[in-house]
């Protein structure tokens, strides 16, 4: 029989409250433990951690400020700085529902809820260590990421029928699945549950059924594992999945909500929250889960600026989509909060041009609130500096969309390469805003091909009203404003001597409308040549007043 021997064993104990570290102190030295070490936040558990190779981790759940317990459990494997054989332990006098279940989808070694007794700490650490020894193979396979390996080591266990046979047989399932060696997975999975239908097993077939695009068998399987266990939450995941696969959106975010409130901090599920939310046009859950996934991951290894960067962008869709004033007032306020908040935080936000991504998105606000001007200002003064490889380039397009430049959008938008396919998010924010104005940006071709065909029948009165329409539909577009002015010129030129006051005041209203525009090619020598043919049409209004 396997007996565990803890004298010799390096310890490190993280929690930022004293009496706690004194107390598990003292259980670990009567167990014979003398090399015990502590931290008492997640950057110095990662400090020691980098220093000293630890065999016994205790890690509180709540760290204050900082990471968490369960943060600091993902650094540790994304950095590789806990050894195969080292067991981490979860500890909390917290025992909700969604802490626990938290962080038990994290998968630590174990989970204690304070306080606990001496005989039974050691009790579970036998157990773990056991385990540990037992699956050495298995558990070195996993840390180097070798799929061959892991599988060979699966298959021992399980053709020995031994003692950790349904760990082994629910890894190797998962391995099967990652390597979509689908064949080997349905064969293991129809085995696995010939007897017996343990909840691992469910979860895999539903997750291949999904993958299969077998939608309806998917959510049956779903359902049993729900009615085995009402805490699982990933059965609730994959429902919402397929509910959203199915084109049903509403229910599917039902089904999220329901994961939710089990388990909130799981990054992917938020992911599938922001995804379902959109889809359903939930904006608050859709702002929500946008958010924590920002929070989620800051002061983390998978802290990254594109996830404070979507949650704005996130806010600025939401504040499109919402029609009540004061809901509008609260997420602008919230938008250039944040967006002062983040100019003060220099780690994040280092390695970017901060500065212009919040000029865009502050010229974004404005257009949202009608304000056409000063956004086609800033959107006039960014667009020469931006190169095609500029990460703010999708930012542009979405602000050009958005004050009715249609084309010079479509331009920037044609020229990326797949620099904002990398980033899932922002590449359905920005198709989305495609959509959103594509029927106005049709529309108005339409009406501009419309009123030039009426100007160069000589109708220039009735190529004034339309364009006008086309101004209604995007009141700063230049193409069509230019369109105006030229039908207005016309009209004036064909009065002579006696030029409307009306129609010259009319000139002048909309040559502010472009102002401020950058002008591509196409439309810089017309303008050009527009505005000296109103500027003599100005002098001869003014010798004749």
């Amino acid at each position: 029989m396997f007996k565990l021997q803890l004298s010799g064993l390096m310890v490190l104990v993280v929690d930022d409250q004293r009496p706690f570290q004194v107390m598990l102190k003292g259980i670990l030295s009567s167990l014979g433990i003398a090399h015990i070490h502590f931290a008492n936040h997640g950057e110095q558990a990662l400090q020691r951690c980098s220093q000293n190779e630890y065999d016994l981790l205790f890690v509180d759940y709540n760290l204050g400020s900082g990471k968490n317990g369960r943060q600091l459990l993902a650094d540790l494997r994304q950095k590789q700085l806990l050894k195969a054989s080292s067991i981490f332990i979860i500890v909390t006098g917290e025992n909700t529902v969604t802490m626990v279940m938290s962080a038990v989808e994290l998968e630590p070694d174990d989970y204690l809820i304070k306080p606990f007794s001496q005989s039974l700490l050691k009790s579970r650490l036998q157990k773990l260590a056991e385990k540990k020894q037992h699956l050495a193979g298995l558990y070195q396979a996993l840390l180097q990421q070798q799929p061959e390996q892991i599988m060979q080591q699966c298959q021992q266990e399980i053709d020995a029928s031994g003692r950790y046979e349904q760990f082994c047989r629910r890894v190797l399932a998962e391995t099967l699945f990652e390597q979509q060696r689908f064949t080997e997975l349905e064969s293991l999975l129809s085995d696995s549950m010939s007897q017996r239908r343990p909840s691992w097993a469910l979860l895999l077939e539903a997750k291949f059924r999904l993958q299969q695009q077998e939608y309806q068998r998917c959510l049956e399987i779903c359902q049993e594992s729900i009615e085995i266990n009402r805490l699982c939450a990933q059965a609730y995941d994959l429902k919402a999945s397929c509910l959203l696969a199915q084109g049903d959106p509403e229910a599917a975010m039902i089904s999220i909500n329901q994961a939710l409130a089990i388990a909130p901090y799981h990054l992917p599920r938020q992911y599938l929250t922001l995804k379902v939310a959109r889809a359903a046009g939930q904006i608050p859950e859709m702002v929500s889960a946008s958010k924590q996934i920002f929070d989620l991951t800051r002061k983390t290894s998978q802290q990254d600026i594109s996830h404070l960067f979507n949650y704005i962008r996130t806010l600025l869709d939401a504040i499109g989509h919402t029609t009540d004033a004061s809901k509008r007032n609260r997420l602008q306020q919230e938008t250039m909060l944040t967006l002062h908040r983040s100019q003060n935080d220099e780690q994040l936000i280092r390695d970017t041009n901060f500065d212009r991504f919040e000029q865009i998105c502050v010229a974004r606000l404005e257009a949202l609130d009608g304000r056409f001007q000063p956004a086609k200002k800033t959107a006039a003064t960014l667009s020469p500096q931006m190169a095609l490889q500029d990460p703010d380039i999708p930012d542009l397009a979405m602000l050009l969309l958005s004050i009715g430049e249609f084309e010079d959008a479509g331009q920037f938008i044609a020229q990326l390469s797949d620099t904002e396919q990398n980033d899932p998010i922002l590449s359905e924010l920005l198709e989305q805003q495609q959509q959103k104005f594509a029927g106005a940006a049709e529309q108005l071709a339409e009406l501009n091909r419309t009123g030039m065909q009426l100007y160069q029948e000589g109708k220039f009165q009735e190529a004034i009203v339309i364009f006008d329409q086309a101004l209604n539909i995007a009141p700063s577009n230049t193409g069509a404003a230019l369109n105006l002015i030229q039908s207005l010129l016309q009209v004036l030129e064909s009065q002579q001597k006696n030029k409307s006051i009306a129609i010259y005041q009319r000139c002048r209203q909309t040559f502010k409308l472009i102002e401020h525009a950058h002008l591509p090619e196409r439309h810089q020598q017309r303008y050009v040549e527009l505005q000296n043919q109103y500027q003599q049409y100005r002098q001869e209004l003014k010798q004749n007043s």
